[in-house]
């Protein structure tokens, strides 16, 4: 019994949720403003604007181009800016001798193996120095030593 009632229940409930969610106001509460969609609007404004600005745009352009018989400034302008073919090509040309050169580079280096690791006793003395100020080498000849590899 007490499941069914829990099943009635839920149904009751899932109901009012769904009723609340799909409600006329449920996006808004009563006490919120309402909303004023004229021709008054921001978006309306910005159109009218951006409308108005095309169409004097495009009369500065015919006034400045002196009906397209020049180029415009802006394009002028870019070309001024702009590389040429000749300083284009030559960098091209650069870079794909430097990505071959990169490209042997790692050919070259992928066939070598790194040395072996020497395993230190006393790693720290060798950024202490010596303790009684003796350079290596100077006191007995280290020609004979053999260092020992560790696989």
């Amino acid at each position: 019994m007490s499941l069914l009632c829990r099943a009635g229940v839920g149904a009751v409930r899932s109901t009012r949720v769904v009723q609340k969610r799909f409600g006329s106001h449920a996006s808004h509460g009563p006490e919120a403003p309402p909303t004023h969609e004229g021709f008054t609007s921001g978006g309306f404004k910005f159109a009218l604007i951006g409308v108005v600005g095309l169409i004097a745009w495009s009369r500065i352009d015919e006034h400045l181009t002196k009906q397209g018989e020049e180029k415009h400034p802006l394009t002028r302008y870019l070309e001024y800016y702009m590389r040429t073919e000749e300083e284009s090509a030559r960098i091209n040309e650069n870079h794909i001798r430097l990505a071959k050169q990169v490209a042997e580079e790692k050919i070259f280096l992928a066939g070598t193996t790194r040395p072996p690791k020497v395993q230190l006793r006393y790693p720290d003395l060798m950024s202490s120095g010596s303790e009684k100020c003796i350079e290596v080498g100077t006191t007995v000849s280290t020609s004979d030593v053999v260092p020992k590899y560790h696989n």
